[in-house]
């Protein structure tokens, strides 16, 4: 049975197992590509991690995933074109990237069977722009391949991305509330998207297409006889909501925010009161081709169970090559919860068991 390796890397965007009726078990040992980036503008330094994939009938994939040649290209040149986002998208320039060590660069690699250094990935410091597209262009200098990907950047400012509940002061003052556990009683998270005018990226005239949101909840163990305080928080992910119009917005009834205080926070210890804190509310964009990869997981399955050895998804173009290239957006801030709520959280039965005595604010 031929060995198949995909080398980790982050986000997990491909799929292993130990054989497959889609290969032929007589080829011979050949090298597939492996991308994986994300674009954010919210980030000052962006990484690209191009590996090798390998099928090989002779050794040992326990063997090669501990050998860094088996595992990085040693000739490759990697660069980012950028192309205008508008029109017929036409090419303005070119950004050079480097090669580093993510260890050194403060990412270290998690320990395992795999090789822990090198830890190579491609780098630029530019800063991003919607107002372009870009390209990813991968080229192998010994066999003359050349592998590609386009990304768009989706604006993470205002008024471009806008959270009221996060952006509007006025709304922020009100504050987060939901403190009727009545039926039907929703707390509302809406936000806007507004493109550039005239963008087009593939006939689409936005980038975004898919939102998620999670919302932090934060606390204070407060031991009443020690005289000590632990801040604990706990995520309450609001789930995926496809879009199409600028606006789209989430209705979590208020009974689920009820249940996600009350398993994250859990039974209160001994001797231990809790004090709520402000929420940290995050809402996050991202484009098609991360919704088509997240779709496809959903269907296919994803990791050693997988049905399939191939990627469920993959946007890059070229010869014996794989991977995810695109981009994503945030928008991030704190909200208070109102006073009316924290006495209603106080007083329910449904959190007795959490002891909730108050706020720290």
């Amino acid at each position: 049975m031929k060995k198949l390796l995909f080398s980790l890397i982050a986000g997990s965007v491909f799929i292993l197992s130990s054989c497959s009726e889609k290969f032929d078990v007589a080829a011979p040992y050949k090298d597939i590509t492996v991308v994986y980036g994300f674009l954010d503008m919210g980030d000052t330094a962006h990484y690209i991690r191009i590996q090798k994939a390998f099928l090989d009938q002779d050794k040992s994939a326990v063997t090669m995933a501990q050998s860094a040649d088996s595992n990085f290209y040693s000739n490759i040149n990697v660069r980012i074109e950028r192309y205008r986002a508008f029109g017929a998208n036409t090419y303005f320039d070119s950004i050079h990237l480097n090669r580093v060590d993510l260890t050194a660069e403060g990412y270290p690699k998690q320990s395992g069977t795999f090789f822990n250094a090198p830890n190579y990935a491609y780098k630029f410091t530019n800063a991003l722009d919607p107002q372009y597209i870009y390209r990813l262009k991968i080229t192998n200098l010994v066999t003359g391949n050349v592998d590609s990907a386009d990304a768009p950047v989706i604006n993470n400012n205002t008024p471009g991305f806008f959270v009221p509940i996060i952006d509007d002061d006025d709304i922020n003052l009100d504050g987060m509330s939901f403190y009727s556990i009545l039926s039907r009683r929703v707390f509302t998270l809406d936000a806007n998207y507004t493109p550039l005018s005239g963008y087009n990226y593939n006939g689409a005239t936005s980038p975004a297409k898919i939102a998620q949101a999670i919302i932090t909840f934060h606390w204070d163990d407060s031991d009443i006889l020690a005289k000590t305080r632990v801040s604990r928080s706990y995520n309450y992910d609001a789930g995926h909501i496809l879009f199409n119009s600028s606006n789209f917005e989430y209705k979590i009834e208020n009974t689920t925010l009820y249940g996600a205080l009350g398993s994250g926070m859990g039974k209160a210890p001994d001797n231990v009161i809790r004090l709520l804190n402000r929420c940290d509310i995050a809402v996050y964009l991202s484009t098609a081709d991360y919704n088509n990869y997240r779709q496809a997981v959903m269907v296919q399955g994803n990791g050693l169970t997988g049905s399939e050895i191939a990627p469920v998804y993959t946007n890059i173009k070229g010869e014996n090559v794989l991977g995810l290239f695109t981009s994503k957006a945030k928008r991030m801030g704190k909200v208070t919860i109102t006073s009316r709520t924290v006495d209603s959280l106080i007083a329910s039965p449904l959190l007795s068991h959490t002891k909730i005595k108050g706020t720290v604010y």
